[in-house]
């Protein structure tokens, strides 16, 4: 066995980075759900979570702080990143998460005890990197816990647009057994872009995949070893990953991708008849992988089918309310760059609910569909939205009873930013979720916590004393003037006193 895997081909020689989903938070489920048309587990009582496979911690630990009405639990094998896990919620104070190191196969038949029944159970990515005994442990998880009306959220790389990095894994495994994790990684990339630049011939019958060797070197040596060394390394086939939901107790809502829900603008046009007449769910949804050249998929099933009537949709869409994000355009049309190429957004369709965030910050559906242009057309703005919501530019939101948590953490996690440790996402209580930081954000957010009134020059000049590389005028400026009121606004940091 490679010295860089542990147990099942599970790579544990680099430590994998912390990173942040937020189409595996409550809140982003619980939209997409409604928006689907099926009843979603309420937010406002009580509620559990729980994520299989969670890495270093940080997408449990910033969905916690940022709801801490709800219980997280996050399960993963790996100690080391149980042991961050763990470390950074005690640092933190965030009590309502909590961290076990548990093989899927042990955890599918501990005691029951081992969880509560389970609102929500999320993973992402891991069912490629695992074995199938494994991912039959994982249902058996689902089956076990989760609860009647819960949802499941399970992320996996896709057949057939991961199926062309079949052999370039098989490079890179054979590289980092030969030469270790960190220089076999070196040396596979080196040999895959010899091979890409002398005229290779899989590159030249599959142009992106020169595309995706890029992107994908330019990721940290602990990502790639997780990603790419495992010894189940597998795109799975949508049909067989639903077969598996049904047996578990659940069926087929959509996709945490909200854009993938909408047809007219993720399908390419002359596929969207043929494939609208499919009746049979698992041969459609392979239909669409094959139009879309789905590389990743982000399924969501339910434990009991829970759909709304038509009266019932409109009541559930109606007290939605909905925050812009940092970055978020005020109007005008828009281009969404999609995997079947960019799609238009006509400014008739947008503008209107970009201009009323804008001014007022957050909106209800109810106030929304108010604006001009969608007065009767709750179907226009429920797909605008989810369109916004897919592109970054606006996201469900909540009251905040309690924004302590959160900033807690995002103090923990700035704190450690400074002292060299890589973060890039903080927690916003206002959405229940976390927004993208980058390194000179989270520095000047550090300082502005040590002292809040820093402006200007005198920001800059407390970012260079710690990181002189990130002292960037132009990106602090940008920071101060756009970023960081909203980040106030959603609860990231405390409001001016």
């Amino acid at each position: 066995m490679n010295a860089g895997l542990m147990g099942d081909g599970y790579h544990a020689g680099l430590a994998y980075p912390a990173l942040f989903h937020r189409e595996l938070t409550p809140a982003w489920l619980a939209a997409t759900v409604t928006a689907l048309g099926h009843r979603a587990p309420g937010l406002a009582a009580p509620y559990a979570w729980c994520e299989l496979g969670c890495g270093p911690g940080l997408t449990t630990l910033i969905a916690a702080a940022a709801n801490p009405g709800g219980r997280f639990y996050g399960v993963d094998f790996d100690p080391a990143a149980i042991a961050h896990a763990g470390a950074l919620a005690e640092e933190a104070g965030i009590g309502n998460a909590h961290f076990q190191r548990r093989s899927f196969a042990a955890l599918a038949e501990a005691d029951a005890a081992a969880l509560p029944p389970l609102d929500f159970i999320v993973l992402h990515g891991v069912l490629s990197w695992i074995s199938a005994d494994n991912r039959r442990a994982v249902m058996r998880i689902v089956e076990r816990w989760l609860k009647p009306g819960g949802i499941a959220c399970l992320g996996y790389m896709a057949q057939p647009g991961s199926a062309p990095m079949m052999a370039m894994q098989r490079v890179l495994r054979r590289s980092a057994e030969v030469a270790g994790a960190a220089k076999g990684l070196a040396s596979g990339f080196a040999l895959l872009r010899g091979l890409r630049d002398g005229g290779a011939g899989q590159f030249a019958v599959v142009p992106e995949l020169g595309a995706q060797l890029d992107q994908a070197a330019r990721h940290s040596a602990g990502y790639l070893a997780h990603e790419f060394l495992g010894e189940h390394w597998e795109p799975l086939h949508v049909a067989d990953m639903l077969a598996a939901a049904g047996q578990a107790g659940c069926s087929f809502v959509g996709s945490a991708t909200p854009l993938e829900n909408i047809d007219a603008v993720s399908l390419p046009g002359g596929t969207q008849a043929a494939i609208g007449a499919i009746a049979d769910t698992a041969l459609r949804e392979t239909a669409k992988d094959i139009a879309r050249n789905q590389t990743l998929r982000r399924d969501i099933h339910q434990r009991g089918a829970r759909p709304l009537t038509a009266a019932e949709h409109r009541d559930a869409l109606l007290v939605q309310r909905f925050a812009a994000l940092p970055g978020a355009p005020a109007g005008g049309a828009l281009r969404f760059e999609t995997r079947i190429g960019p799609v238009d957004g006509p400014a008739e369709m947008f503008a209107p609910l970009l201009e009323r965030l804008a001014g007022a910050g957050s909106a209800s559906f109810r106030d929304l569909l108010a604006s001009p242009g969608y007065a009767g057309r709750g179907g226009l703005l429920n797909q605008a939205c989810q369109m916004l919501l897919w592109a970054g530019y606006l996201h469900p939101c909540q009251s905040v009873s309690d924004a302590a948590p959160a900033q807690a953490l995002n103090r923990a996690l700035w704190r450690r930013a400074a002292a060299g440790h890589d973060y890039a996402w903080v927690a916003a209580p206002a959405v229940g979720s976390g927004l993208p930081a980058g390194r000179a954000a989270m520095l000047a957010a550090h300082a502005l916590d040590n002292d809040p009134s820093l402006r200007g020059p005198a920001l800059v000049a407390a970012v260079r004393a710690l990181d002189a590389g990130a002292a960037d005028a132009r990106t602090l400026a940008a920071f101060e003037h756009d970023a960081l009121p909203a980040w106030r606004r959603l609860g990231v940091l405390p409001e001016r006193g």
